[in-house]
C-alpha cells in the first residue's frame, strides 16, 4: 500500500453533522428511488432486520440483525479493489464462524458464540440509523444475551461507524457497551469476542500472511501475545493481476482486566480474535455483577496493497484517541 495522506476520522466526524440521507430519517427505501453515486445506508424488509451500506450503488457491507440468527453480524465486507468479501461465512472447519461477529462462549453456562441458533441467542430489539453522509454511516443497535428458557443475562449497546479514507481503503469501527442484568460469570473459553473470519486467500493456510504489530507472523507465533493490532492479507483467488488486499484489526487496551493485557486468539486457516479469555488459568474467571457496565472497542481497517506498518500505527494512534473515553 502506496503511503497517502489519509483522511481523518475526526474530521469525518465533524462533518457528519452537514448532512443526512433521506433514509436516516426514513430508513426504509421507496420502489424506485434512483441509485447514488456514494455511500449510502439503509433498513430494508423491516425496521429489525437488516443495515445495508453500499457504495456506488454496490454493497460494500451489510449488518444482518434478522430475529433468526444465532446473534447479529457483518457480511460481506467488500474489498474496495476488487468487489471481493475479505470475510466468509459458514467456512470449515468452523461453519458456525459469521464473518465480523461478536459473541461469547460460557456465559452463566450459556453458548452464546456457536450452533443451536434455536437455544441460547443474542437477539437484536432495536435496530437504527445514526449519522450518515457521503462517506459514512453510523448503526444504532440494542441487544438481548437470552439463555433458552431463561430471562436475559445481558442487554448490550452497539454502535458502528463505517468511514471511507479513499478508493482503496475504509474502516469499520465498533463500540459496544454490556451492561449485566444479572451477575455474569464468564470462564476460560477459546470462543468470544469479537471474531473475524478471513476469506480463504487471506489466511495462512490459503496462501495469505498473518502478521501483528510486533513483526511476529502466522498463528505459532501470534496466539496468545501481546499486539497493537493483528493484519492478514493476500492475493485475491481468481485473478492474474496479482492484486493483494486485506484487513487490519485493532482493539486497544482497557482499563480493566483481563483486556488490559491486549492478547489475541489467532488460527492459520482464517480467524482473529482480539480476547483474553482462552488464556485463563483453570478457575479463572470474569465476573460482573449485577448493573455492572463493560464498555469494549474495536477497529477493522479493509485495505488494498501490502499494507505498511507507519499507516496501522497511524490507525491505531486515531482510534486510541478516538475509543479512550468508551472503553472500560
Amino acid at each position: 500500500m502506496k503511503r497517502r495522506i489519509f483522511l481523518k476520522n475526526t474530521l469525518l466526524t465533524g462533518a457528519l453533522s452537514l448532512s443526512k440521507y433521506a433514509f436516516a430519517d426514513n430508513p426504509i427505501p421507496r420502489t424506485g428511488d434512483p441509485a447514488d453515486h456514494h455511500l449510502t445506508a439503509y433498513i430494508y424488509d423491516s425496521e429489525n432486520s437488516a443495515v445495508w451500506i453500499r457504495l456506488n450503488n454496490s454493497i460494500l457491507t451489510c449488518y444482518r440483525a434478522e430475529m433468526f440468527q444465532k446473534y447479529p453480524h457483518f457480511y460481506p465486507l467488500r474489498a474496495l479493489r476488487s468487489g471481493l468479501s475479505l470475510t466468509t461465512e459458514t467456512a470449515q472447519p468452523w461453519p458456525h464462524h459469521r464473518s465480523v461477529f461478536f459473541g461469547l462462549d460460557r456465559v452463566n453456562g450459556a453458548n452464546f458464540w456457536q450452533n443451536n441458533p434455536d437455544k441460547d441467542r443474542i437477539v437484536s430489539k432495536k435496530l437504527a440509523l445514526g449519522e450518515c453522509n457521503e462517506k459514512s454511516a453510523e448503526i444504532l443497535n440494542e441487544c438481548l444475551w437470552i439463555p433458552f428458557g431463561k430471562e436475559p443475562v445481558i442487554a448490550d449497546k452497539r454502535r458502528f461507524v463505517v468511514n471511507m479514507i479513499d478508493d482503496e481503503t475504509y474502516t469499520l469501527d465498533a463500540y459496544i457497551e454490556m451492561t449485566a442484568l444479572t451477575e455474569v460469570v464468564c470462564e476460560k473459553t477459546n470462543h468470544g469476542f469479537f471474531g473475524v473470519r478471513l476469506e480463504q486467500d487471506l489466511s495462512v493456510d490459503g496462501g495469505g500472511i498473518l502478521i501483528n504489530s510486533e513483526g511476529e507472523q502466522t498463528q505459532q507465533n501470534t496466539l496468545g501475545k501481546p499486539a497493537r493490532w493483528m493484519t492478514a492479507y493476500g492475493k485475491r483467488y481468481g485473478r492474474d493481476d496479482g492484486l493483494i488486499e486485506g484487513v487490519a484489526i485493532m482493539s486497544p487496551p482497557y482499563k480493566r482486566l483481563p483486556f488490559n493485557k491486549n492478547l489475541w486468539f489467532t488460527r492459520d486457516y482464517g480467524f482473529i480474535s482480539p480476547m483474553p479469555f482462552d488464556f485463563f488459568t483453570a478457575d479463572e474467571k470474569f465476573v460482573m455483577p449485577k448493573n455492572d457496565t463493560l464498555c469494549l472497542a474495536y477497529r477493522i481497517v479493509a485495505f488494498t496493497g501490502t499494507p505498511v506498518s507507519s499507516f496501522l500505527n497511524e490507525q491505531w494512534d486515531e482510534f486510541v484517541s478516538l475509543s479512550k473515553e468508551k472503553r472500560s
